[in-house]
C-alpha cells in the first residue's frame, strides 16, 4: 500500500551507526566491516581487481534510503490487500520501505492499524519498540519475573516500560545519569553502572540474582556482557537485543548454566521475503508472535494506557533532518532522551494517491465494421457446457430454432456429456478448434470469469458472433482489447445482462420514463454467502461477486434511466480474510450523464428468507417497484396498478432471441458503446472499493482524447 507519512522516527542506534560509517575514511570503513572487506578480496578473484574496484566505487557513490519506524494514513491499497482502506491510520516497519520520506511503499505484512486514541506521533515509534519486545519474548519473561535491562537508551527506555506493563519487576541499568533518572519512571530501581553494581543488583532481586537479563546497550567492548552474567541467577536467561561484541566468559556460562540468545530485529517473518515481500503470513497457531503482531501488540498496550511514549517523542519538522542527525553524530551536542521524530505536515502535498474524484479512460474505436447476416437456423458452438449452460441457457437456444453445432471445454467429460444429453452434433478437439470451425456461425462463452475476454476476442477475432456470459472482462486491459474486437470483427457481441430483457422491467422502465426526466433509483440484492474458497471470490478466477455478479445490476440501472454512467463510488464490508475488491456486503452509488441517481446494495449477510432482488424507481410523478421479478407495482398521479407473473422470469430466453435475431439481422441487441459503459462501470466499482475514492468514468474514440 501506499502510505502518506505523518511522522518517522529516527533510530538512535541504527541510523546513528550509519552516519558516523559514512562520515569515515575508506580504510576506517574496511576497519569497521572486515566482512565487506573479505566480500571484496573474494570478488577480487573472480572477475578482477578493475571489474571489482569500479563495483566498489558505485557503491560507495550511492545513496541510501534511511528509517524504518514510521507513521501515517493509507492513501492506495493493492490488489492482494485484505482489511486494510483508504484513510486507514497505520504504524510502517521495514528499511527500503518504511523511510523518511513524505510517501512510502509498504508491504501489508509490514504494517499495523493505529487505535483511535494512539497519536501518530508515538505510532512512528513502533517498529523501534518491536525491537525490545521480541527480545523480552525470547527471555520468556512471566509475571513477577525479575529483569535487568543494561543500556537505557531509546530501545531500553520502552524495554522497561514493556517489562513494567507485562507485570516483572525491572531493574535498570546504564553509564549515563541522565538516562538512569529517565529510567526510573517506568523501573523498580535503576543504577549507573559502576564497579560492584552486580552485587547491589542481585540483593534488589532477592539475592540470588535477576531471572533475565536484556543487553539494550551498544558497546565497543563486551563489558555488559560480563556485568550481565554477573548479576545472573542459576539458569537465567540473557538476551542481546543491542550491539556488543559477543564474547561470552565460558566459567560464568557453565557455573550458572545460562542460556545466551541474540534476538533479530522485530520477530519472525523479518528477513523472510514470503512474509515481508508477497505477504504470506505465519499460521497464528505455529507463530504467535510475528513482527506485524508485535507491532499491533504495542499500539494495543498504548490505546489500553499500559504503554506511552509521548514523552520520548521530540518531533522535528523534516526541513530541519540534516540538524537532526548532527545531534546524534556530534559527540558535542546533547543527546535527544528519546527520539528525534521528523514531521511531515508542512512538507508538499502529492495529490496523485488521494484524489477525491479518479478518472478512468476508455478509448472506443469511433469507426465499426458492419457485422454479416447468418440465415436460421443459426449453428451455435458452446464453450463451457457447465450447469448453467445446461439448464438455461440451451433449452434458450433450442427453444429458438438454434442448431447445436458443437460444445468444447468444461472439466473431465463434460463435453462427452453435453454432446450426448443436450444435442450437440460433435465435441470438439479444444476451444480454438471451435473458434475455428466453419461450421460453427455464433459461440456462447459460459466458462469461468478468467477465460472469457480471451476467448471472446478470439472468437470475433475469427470473425463468429459471440454471446458471453457476464463478466465481460476482469481488467480495464482486457475490457479495452475486447472492445477493438469486436469494433473490428464482422460478428455481434452481446453480453449475459438478461434482466434488462425481462418484460417486467421493461414494463417499469417504459413507466418511469414517460414522460423523459431523472431517475432515482435503488436495487437492494440479498445474495446471500458463498464460501470463502469458492472460486468467485479468487480474483484471478472469478474476480469477486462485485464483477461476477454487480455488473447485472449497474446494468440494469443504465437500461431503466436510458443514460451512461459518469460517476461511480462503491464501499463496503466482508470477510477480513478476502481481498478487499472480493467484500460482498457492497453499496454501489451511481451518477448518470443524464442527471440521474442510482444505489445498489448488494449484501451477502442477512437472512435467506428475503427475497433476492427488489428494485424501486422515481421520476417525476411516478414510482415503481420491482419485487423479485414476480411482481411489479406502478404509482401514478392517478393510483396504482399491480402486474403479476406466476413464476420468476428475469429475462434470460428473451436475451437468447435477441442475441440469435441479432446474429440473423447483422446488429447486436445492445450497442458496443453501452456494453463498453456498463463494463467500465464495473469495475470503476471495484477500484473504488479499493480505493475508497469516487471514480469518474469517460469513453472516447482514440483520436478524441
Amino acid at each position: 500500500m501506499l502510505v502518506r507519512n505523518a511522522f518517522s522516527a529516527i533510530s538512535s542506534g541504527t541510523e546513528r551507526s550509519r552516519a558516523e560509517l559514512s562520515q569515515k575514511s575508506l580504510l576506517a570503513k574496511a576497519r569497521e566491516r572486515p566482512d565487506l572487506v573479505r566480500e571484496v578480496l573474494q570478488r577480487t578473484q573472480r572477475e578482477g581487481l578493475r571489474s571489482t574496484r569500479d563495483a566498489v566505487k558505485r557503491k560507495l557513490d550511492e545513496e541510501t534510503a534511511v528509517g524504518y519506524s514510521s507513521a501515517g494514513t493509507v492513501i492506495e491499497v493493492g490488489a492482494a490487500v485484505r482489511d486494510v482502506r483508504v484513510g486507514d491510520r497505520v504504524a510502517c516497519a521495514g528499511g527500503g520501505h518504511a523511510n523518511h520520506a513524505e510517501i512510502v511503499s509498504v508491504p501489508a505484512n509490514l504494517i499495523a492499524k493505529v487505535p483511535e486514541g494512539v497519536s501518530l506521533e508515538a505510532a512512528a515509534l513502533t517498529t523501534i519498540a518491536a525491537i525490545p519486545l521480541h527480545g523480552i519474548r525470547l527471555s520468556d519473561v512471566t509475571v513477577g519475573d525479575s529483569v535487568a535491562v543494561i543500556g537505557c537508551g531509546l530501545v531500553g527506555q520502552i524495554a522497561c516500560r514493556l517489562l513494567c506493563a507485562s507485570g516483572a519487576r525491572v531493574f535498570a541499568l546504564d553509564i549515563d545519569p541522565k538516562r538512569v533518572e529517565q529510567a526510573r519512571s517506568s523501573a523498580d530501581d535503576a543504577w549507573v553502572s559502576s564497579r560492584g553494581i552486580a552485587a547491589a543488583v542481585r540483593t534488589a532481586s532477592g539475592g540470588a540474582g535477576v531471572d533475565h537479563v536484556l543487553l539494550t546497550a551498544a558497546a565497543p567492548s563486551n563489558e555488559p556482557l560480563l556485568l550481565a552474567t554477573e548479576m545472573a541467577r542459576d539458569r537465567a536467561s540473557i538476551v542481546l537485543v543491542g550491539v556488543v561484541p559477543i564474547e561470552i566468559p565460558r566459567a560464568a556460562m557453565y557455573d550458572k548454566e545460562l542460556s545466551f540468545q541474540v534476538s533479530r530485529s522485530y520477530g519472525p517473518g523479518r528477513y523472510d521475503l514470503e512474509y515481508e515481500e508477497r505477504g504470506l503470513d505465519y499460521p497464528i497457531g505455529y507463530v504467535r508472535w510475528t513482527e506485524q503482531r508485535n507491532m499491533q501488540c504495542v499500539l494495543d498496550l498504548q490505546a489500553s494506557g499500559r504503554l506511552g511514549f509521548d514523552d520520548l517523542v521530540e518531533v522535528v519538522p523534516v526541513e530541519r533532518a540534516a540538524e537532526a542527525y548532527e545531534r546524534l553524530v556530534d559527540a558535542a551536542s546533547e543527546r535527544p532522551r528519546g527520539a528525534l521524530v521528523l514531521s511531515y505536515e508542512d512538507a508538499p502535498e502529492d495529490t496523485t494517491g488521494d484524489l477525491a474524484l479518479r478518472q478512468i479512460q476508455l478509448d472506443t474505436p469511433d469507426k465499426r465494421t458492419a457485422a454479416r447476416q447468418i440465415a436460421a437456423p443459426v449453428r451455435v458452438g458452446l464453450i463451457g457446457p457447465g450447469g448453467f449452460a445446461a439448464r438455461v441457457l440451451v433449452p434458450a437456444l433450442v427453444a429458438r430454432g438454434a442448431r447445436l453445432a458443437a460444445v468444447a471445454g468444461g472439466s473431465g467429460p463434460s463435453a462427452e456429456a453435453a454432446a450426448r444429453t443436450l444435442g450437440f452434433d460433435r465435441v470438439a478437439e479444444s476451444e480454438a478448434a471451435l473458434i475455428a470451425d466453419d461450421s460453427v456461425d455464433a459461440v456462447v462463452v459460459a466458462t469461468r470469469h478468467a477465460s472469457h475476454a480471451a476467448l471472446v476476442r478470439q472468437a470475433l477475432e475469427a470473425g463468429k458472433h459471440v454471446f458471453c456470459e457476464k463478466p465481460l472482462a476482469l481488467t480495464l486491459e482486457e475490457l479495452d482489447s475486447v472492445l477493438r474486437s469486436a469494433a473490428e470483427s464482422t460478428g455481434i457481441l452481446a453480453v449475459g445482462f438478461n434482466r434488462r430483457f425481462a418484460p417486467l422491467l421493461r414494463e417499469l422502465r417504459d413507466f418511469v420514463v414517460s414522460p423523459p426526466s431523472p431517475v432515482a433509483s435503488t436495487y437492494r440484492i440479498s445474495a446471500g454467502r458463498l464460501a470463502a474458497d469458492h472460486w468467485t471470490h479468487d480474483l484471478e478466477q472469478g474476480g469477486g461477486r462485485l464483477i461476477g455478479e454487480c455488473c447485472h445490476f449497474i446494468d440494469s440501472l443504465v437500461f431503466v434511466t436510458g443514460s451512461e454512467i459518469e460517476e461511480v463510488h462503491a464501499t463496503g464490508y466482508g470477510d477480513s480474510q478476502l481481498p478487499v475488491q472480493a467484500r460482498d456486503n457492497v453499496a454501489v452509488t451511481l451518477g448518470f450523464a443524464n442527471g440521474s441517481v442510482g444505489s445498489i446494495l448488494y449484501v451477502a449477510d442477512g437472512s435467506g428468507r428475503v427475497a433476492k432482488e427488489r428494485l424501486e424507481a422515481f421520476s417525476g410523478s411516478r414510482s415503481a417497484i420491482l419485487d423479485d421479478y414476480r411482481s411489479l407495482e406502478l404509482f401514478g398521479a392517478d393510483g396504482k396498478e399491480s402486474r403479476g407473473r406466476r413464476g420468476q422470469e428475469k429475462g434470460h430466453r428473451f436475451e437468447v432471441d435477441a442475441f440469435l435475431r441479432g446474429v440473423e439481422q447483422g446488429e447486436a441487441p445492445v450497442p458496443l458503446d453501452e456494453v463498453a459503459n456498463v463494463s467500465l462501470a464495473t469495475l470503476a466499482a471495484v477500484e473504488s472499493l479499493r480505493t475508497g475514492q469516487a471514480i469518474r468514468l469517460t469513453t472516447a474514440p482514440a483520436d478524441q482524447r
